[in-house]
């Protein structure tokens, strides 16, 4: 298969070095083929500006500049060389606009010149949903912010964004984008949730838990939001049964699912008069086995703390509770706090 031009990307300018960035997205033809030709074009140097871009694909691909990106990029330089006789035109931020532009190689239909801006905002928007679909959702998330220079206020993008950062565990950028997305959209509960699970990502249950019951206030038969109380409940040392309880009655499915798969069974906080169990412990105190044991932590999220394994007792008491409460494990466990084999010193 011959390496194909899929579209060329404007990465931004810099006024006070005269290089504009950009990149030449290929269709890989391997995955040791390189997926972009990086390059900056220096203006005010020489009369064929665009040589470099001209040299790259001769050399590299042996293909032409493609008539549409030579008009395209002639159009963007004269633009840039006009902003710059400007009394602000060595400001960076004057020259964003360039990294709105996307240029596709023969479809003028999908490169943002000669549109709106909310033509070239939907143009980003489906080059995202191109390259998510291409399994590329760090680019497609690049692309969707760059969408938002034109149009921030685009409910649809940022609901789109804040999966994809948390997909990738950006979760500071997802939180400041789902706080982008509760602007835009001030009665989409989503949103509010999508914000709250950042919070607890970002080790912030308090925070958490006010969204979460300001949410339960208007929507008290909301699953996902007694879930979220219960997880931020949990992390604070408190009690996450009413909560859970609640989620369960509600949707048995999507509870279990998070109370096997992602529900995080560690505390926050702990009292410095806590027990804490040593890993060897373990087996004895649960009436399992050690292999029991690696399989409740590979599988089933028992929280134990590196890096030697133990687990305190609230910690504990919690996992087995829930496990046995809704029946998350093939059988249920016997385990209460064992009666300490001497009395503690109190010299």
């Amino acid at each position: 298969m011959r390496t194909m031009l899929e579209f060329l990307l404007l990465d931004g300018f810099d006024p006070e070095t005269g290089e504009l960035a950009l990149r030449v997205a290929l269709t890989q033809t391997s995955p040791d083929y390189p997926r972009f030709l990086r390059l900056k074009l220096h203006l005010g140097r020489g009369d064929d500006q665009l040589q470099p871009l001209k040299r790259e694909l001769s050399s590299h691909l042996r293909v032409p500049l493609p008539v549409l990106w030579e008009r395209g990029m002639k159009l963007i330089i004269h633009a840039i060389e006009d902003d710059l006789t400007r009394p602000d035109g060595r400001n960076p931020a004057f020259h964003t606009w360039v990294q709105t532009q996307i240029m596709h190689p023969t479809d003028e239909r999908r490169s943002t010149l000669n549109h709106s801006i909310e033509e070239q905002a939907q143009i980003l928007f489906n080059w995202s949903q191109k390259l998510e679909s291409n399994n590329e959702p760090a680019r497609a998330a690049e692309l969707l912010e760059r969408m938002l220079l034109l149009s921030p206020g685009n409910a649809s993008a940022l609901r789109r964004l804040s999966v994809l950062l948390r997909e990738l565990c950006l979760i500071e950028e997802c939180l400041g984008i789902t706080e982008q997305w509760m602007r835009a959209e001030p009665d989409e509960t989503e949103a509010f949730i999508r914000y709250a699970e950042a919070l607890i990502y970002l080790e912030r249950p308090k925070e958490a838990l006010k969204v979460f019951q300001n949410i339960l206030q208007n929507k008290p038969m909301h699953p996902m939001a007694h879930i979220g109380a219960a997880q931020s409940k949990s992390l604070l040392g408190g009690d996450p049964y009413p909560h859970l309880d609640a989620a369960f009655e509600l949707d048995k499915t999507a509870t279990t699912s998070v109370l096997k798969e992602t529900f995080d069974y560690r505390s926050i906080v702990h009292s410095e008069f806590e027990t804490v169990y040593p890993l060897d412990e373990l087996p004895r105190l649960l009436n399992v086995t050690q292999a029991e044991i690696k399989v409740f932590v590979s599988r089933h999220n028992m929280p134990l703390a590196p890096p030697d394994g133990s687990i305190h007792e609230s910690e504990l008491s919690r996992w087995v509770g829930i496990q046995n409460r809704y029946n998350l494990l093939p059988y249920g466990l016997h385990w209460s706090a064992p009666t300490p084999r001497k009395l503690p010193d109190i010299n």
